[in-house]
This record gives C-alpha cells, structure tokens and sequence, in this order.
C-alpha cells in the first residue's frame, strides 16, 4: 500500500504536535499536558488526523504515520 508523504496532508501546528507526541506513545491525557489543552481539545485534533488519514482509531493511525514518516 502506497500513503502520501506527509507533507501533502495538510496537518496543522497543533495536530503536528499531537503527532510527535502521540507517536511517542503518549496518553490523550498526556498530550492534553503537554499541548496545554484540555483532553477534548486533543481529540478534536485526533479526529481530525484521524480524517486526513483515512483511518478509524489510534493504532490505524499509529501504523499509517509510521509508514508516512519513514519514507
């Protein structure tokens, strides 16, 4: 399966920020801490990453960025 690079999906700031962190294995309650942001403020931006990548929930997510940011 081929994936656009990630700089062709247009992340903003802050869900670039929840990328980082969540491909360190941070809890939503951790990247809440970390962003200054409320837990539904990191799932708003989840949700939306989630959307830009085509997939349902985090370890979809997880692998497809995996595959983006290895190339």
């Amino acid at each position: 399966m081929t994936y656009p690079p990630p700089e062709k999906i247009d992340f903003t700031d802050k869900e670039l920020a929840a990328i980082r962190l969540l491909l360190e294995g941070k809890s939503t309650q951790e990247i809440a801490l970390q962003l200054g942001v409320s837990t539904r403020g990191v799932e708003y931006h989840l949700t939306g990453i989630y959307e830009k990548l085509g997939v349902y929930s985090r370890a979809e997510a997880i692998i497809k960025l995996i595959h983006l940011f290895e190339k």
